[in-house]
């Protein structure tokens, strides 16, 4: 079985060397976007940008699910596509969000639902290997980190590091109630709920500089779970001018 670190980047050649292959063997199918090893499966996303062929698949996380598509004119009848599925099977899945970039390794993939579209679409969930991460919602989530945003740091899938410094003043400033709908979790559940909330980068942190120091009445938005899962669902993301519309119908 291949050992890997969850949250670490992995070239191609990374992930062959660490199968037993020769690390630069070209050609084959361990330069497609999904290879079975032994009783395996590693698949290879892009997500916002094309693939080596030349392909472009809406592969994209909404919250801690990543949505991937599988080959052109894929159907879910197909042998590989059930091996794929098959109940206790391992899957690794890694991506990335750069061409020629390495890919990060986003951990085991258990399939949450399937669509027998062309090309099939199959959602993935994750076993998360940190006892200490408490909720994970996606690159774009703000997690405990320095104040300057933007290097590549290792937790769950990759992240980019984070200010807790800058969610606080953001919170600080706006307070913890859904910028775009309202919602507040301490209304709604309590003590339980109180200070719980998402912050939202309104540019992406994927998108800027390695040094950049975040502004956190600028940059920054409180936005409940639900909400923060819609506005990532393209990309760019909705602004939250557009979900405020959205949900008022």
């Amino acid at each position: 079985m291949l050992v890997l670190d969850q949250g670490k980047a992995y070239s191609r050649a990374d992930v062959k060397e660490l199968a037993g292959l020769d690390r630069g063997a070209k050609g084959g199918p361990w330069d497609t976007g999904v290879v079975q090893h032994e009783n395996e499966f590693v698949i290879f996303a892009n997500v916002g940008v094309t693939g080596r062929t030349g392909h472009y698949y809406n592969n994209r996380w909404e919250g801690d699910l990543f949505h991937w598509y599988h080959k052109k004119n894929s159907r879910l009848r197909w042998n590989s596509v059930q091996k794929l599925l098959a109940n206790e099977r391992v899957v690794h899945l890694f991506w990335r969000d750069r061409q020629k970039a390495p890919f990060n390794y986003a951990g085991q993939a258990n399939c949450v639902e399937s669509f027998d579209t062309s090309p099939v679409e199959i959602v993935w969930s994750f076993v998360h290997e940190s006892a200490d991460l408490e909720f994970y919602q996606g690159p774009d989530e703000i997690l405990p980190g320095e104040y300057p945003e933007g290097g590549a740091s290792q937790v769950t899938v990759n992240r980019y590091e984070r200010s807790s410094a800058a969610r606080q003043a953001c919170i600080a400033h706006y307070g913890v109630t859904c910028s775009v709908c309202d919602f507040s979790f301490e209304e709604r559940y309590g003590e339980l709920g109180a200070g719980f909330i998402h912050v939202h980068h309104l540019v992406p942190i994927s998108e800027i500089g390695a040094n950049y120091t975040v502004d956190p009445i600028q940059d920054l938005r409180p936005i409940c779970p639900n909400c923060h899962a819609m506005i990532h669902k393209q990309r760019p993301p909705f602004s939250i001018e557009d979900m405020r519309e959205m949900i008022r119908g």
